[in-house]
């Protein structure tokens, strides 16, 4: 039976999740973000997730969590600027020194804890107007069945104008030397010096990431289109797979290598970066949508194992 939680009997608190040999750990109060995913075995535990470390939770930095969400849009805005039906939107940069406005408000919040099982759990905030001159409740689901986790994420309207929303994921990986991904996909954005989108191509990253990008080799920050909602992501050290699939709206892929980094970002996500604004313009293909006072949206992602 699930157990409701009040706001004070959560406070601070990590949540664990177990599900046969699959361990989840969230921080709802660290931007609702993940801070572990993993497989135990007989011979060894497998993070599939880059694992926070205590420094990173003392920072309460969601970026050096295991993951955490993009709401209400995903990556950035120029300038923190758009339009839309009329009104003129001015959010705070939040990402300094950059002088674009990022991935919302999710990762930035505190997250309420709503209902908690053994191996699910759901974490929600509630935004009021501010900069964001919009009302919307989000939530989280996390679902681990055997050794699979699904994450549910929503937005619902609760005000009384319509709204743009963009969604998203932001897991980070372990990065190992031959660590790959494999991903059908169509076009990627070209970007500016600010990672800001330039031009939509067909470009040799894509024959790659369909025949198994190897991470350690190809350094990237870039929006993929056509996505067919699947990856597959290897560690041959492991003998591991890890198979990420998306449903929509969550039609576009942010794949993020730093070079001598510790980690990489596969990021299934809603919208293009700057989308807003590219709706603004009367452009197509960004993947705002148009929320109506009441509407949800809803998009989910699942993880699934595979040991050899």
């Amino acid at each position: 039976m699930a157990i409701m939680l009040n706001e004070n009997e959560v406070k601070e608190k990590k949540l664990t999740l177990r599900s046969r040999n699959a361990l989840l750990e969230i921080v709802p109060e660290i931007g609702g973000s993940i801070t572990r995913y993993c497989l135990k075995t007989e011979k060894q535990t497998l993070n599939f997730l880059r694992p926070v470390i205590q420094s990173g939770l003392a920072k309460h930095d969601p970026r050096e969590m295991a993951s955490f969400p993009l709401i209400p849009f995903s990556n950035r805005i120029r300038n923190g600027h758009f339009k839309f039906q009329g009104r003129e939107i001015k959010l705070p940069l939040n990402f300094y020194p950059e002088v674009h406005s990022i991935h919302g408000h999710g990762w930035k919040v505190p997250w309420t804890v709503k209902e908690k099982s053994e191996n699910k759990a759901t974490i929600e905030y509630q935004l009021l107007p501010d900069e964001w001159p919009f009302s919307y409740l989000a939530s989280q689901v996390f679902d681990l069945e055997a050794s699979s986790l699904t994450v549910t994420l929503q937005i619902k309207n609760t005000g009384n104008s319509a709204m743009p929303v963009g969604m998203g994921l932001h897991p980070y990986f372990v990065r190992t030397p031959q660590a790959s991904i494999t991903a059908k996909t169509e076009k990627m954005w070209i970007n500016d010096a600010e990672t800001m989108p330039l031009s939509l191509e067909s470009v040799p990253e894509i024959k790659l990431l369909n025949q198994g990008l190897i991470v350690t080799q190809n350094a990237l920050d870039n929006l993929f289109t056509g996505w067919n909602r699947e990856v597959l992501i290897s560690w041959p050290e492991w003998n591991a797979n890890l198979r990420i699939f998306a449903d929509a709206p969550l039609d576009f892929l942010v794949i993020y290598t730093p070079a001598d980094a510790d980690f990489f970002c596969v990021e299934p996500v809603s919208n293009v970066t700057d989308a807003f604004n590219m709706l603004a313009r009367g452009e197509f293909g960004h993947g705002t949508k148009t929320l109506l006072p009441g509407e949800l949206i809803e998009g989910k992602i699942c993880f699934v194992p595979e040991l050899s």
